[in-house]
C-alpha cells in the first residue's frame, strides 16, 4: 500500500469554509427587533403593535405602524378619493371612519393627474383598466370566500370582487425575499403581508429603507410579524404613506397623515 506522507487532513478548510457561509447567511439577515421582543397572541382577530428592527452591522433601525387582523373576522375595503379638486374626506382617518373601516393604510399608485394605475375596485365599481406595467406585479383584493394576494399572472377575474387594487412589487413570496428587489431609494414604505393561514397585516414604515430591505424584514418571523410571513405586497409609500388604526372610545387612534393627497385608501373593515 502506497502513503503519501506530504497529505493533511482536509477538514480545517472545509471548517474554514462552513464559518465564511455562515457568517455571510447571517450578514444578510442581520435584522434583529430592537429592545426585548414582545409575545403576541395570534389567536386575537385585531391588533395595533408599534415595533422597531435594528440591523447591529450598521445600528440601523425601522419603525413601523402594524395592524394585525384575521381574514375570518374582516375584510378589505378600497376607498377611492376621487380625481377633483378636493378629495371624498378631508382626512386619511375621517376616511376610514365614515366606511366603518377600523384601521387602514394608504393605498396604489396613480398619475400625477390622480389617475390610478392599475386595476381599482371599490365597492364593486371598476375605476381604470388591468394593466402589465412591470412595477404592478400583484393584485390584493376581497370577495365573498375571503383576501386574496396573488401575481398578477395568476389573477381571475370574476364578478364578485368588492375591493381590489393592483400594486407592487412583491416584496416576499413563499417565505423567502424576492429577488431583484431595489437597493437604492430608501423612503417610508407601506404594505400588506400574509402568513397565508387567516392571519394578516397591514403596516406602515416610519423609517427610510429600499425595497430590497423591507422585503429581508418581512422575510423572518418575530423581527416586524409573530408569524412566519408567505406572502407580502409593497403598496405606494414616500410621501403616500398614511396609517389609521381605531384603538376604541377611550384612547386616541394611531393616525399617520400623508404629506400628499392620495387617490385610494385600503381598509380593513368588519365583516
Amino acid at each position: 500500500m502506497r502513503r503519501s506522507f506530504n497529505a493533511r487532513p482536509a477538514w480545517p478548510g472545509v471548517f474554514l469554509l462552513a464559518l465564511l457561509l455562515q457568517a455571510s447567511t447571517t450578514l444578510a439577515v442581520d435584522w434583529t427587533p430592537a429592545g426585548e421582543s414582545q409575545r403576541q397572541d395570534i389567536s386575537v382577530d385585531l391588533a395595533y403593535a408599534n415595533r422597531t428592527a435594528v440591523r447591529p452591522s450598521d445600528g440601523k433601525q425601522v419603525t413601523a405602524h402594524l395592524a394585525f387582523f384575521a381574514s375570518r373576522t374582516f375584510r378589505l375595503e378600497v376607498i377611492d378619493l376621487g380625481a377633483g379638486s378636493e378629495p371624498a374626506h378631508p382626512t386619511l382617518e375621517a376616511a376610514f371612519r365614515a366606511e366603518g373601516c377600523v384601521a387602514g393604510v394608504n393605498g396604489g399608485f396613480f398619475h400625477p393627474d390622480r389617475q390610478p394605475s392599475g386595476l381599482v375596485i371599490s365597492k364593486g365599481r371598476r375605476i381604470n383598466r388591468f394593466e402589465t406595467a412591470k412595477l404592478l406585479s400583484g393584485v390584493i383584493y376581497s370577495d365573498e370566500r375571503g383576501i386574496h394576494l396573488v401575481r398578477r399572472g395568476r389573477f381571475q377575474d370574476h364578478p364578485s370582487i368588492t375591493a381590489l387594487l393592483q400594486t407592487g412589487p412583491y416584496l416576499v413570496e413563499d417565505g423567502r425575499p424576492v429577488r431583484g428587489l431595489s437597493a437604492t431609494d430608501p423612503r417610508r414604505r407601506t404594505f400588506i403581508a400574509t402568513d397565508w393561514r387567516g392571519h394578516w397585516v397591514i403596516g406602515a414604515i416610519t423609517s427610510s429603507l429600499t425595497l430590497a430591505e423591507l422585503g429581508e424584514i418581512l422575510a423572518f418571523p418575530d423581527v416586524l410579524t409573530p408569524w412566519r410571513v408567505d406572502r407580502a405586497i409593497n403598496l405606494d409609500g414616500g410621501s403616500s404613506s398614511g396609517f389609521f388604526f381605531d384603538r376604541g372610545a377611550d384612547r386616541a387612534p394611531v393616525t399617520l397623515q400623508p404629506w400628499k393627497r392620495v387617490r385610494n385608501l385600503l381598509g380593513i373593515c368588519p365583516r
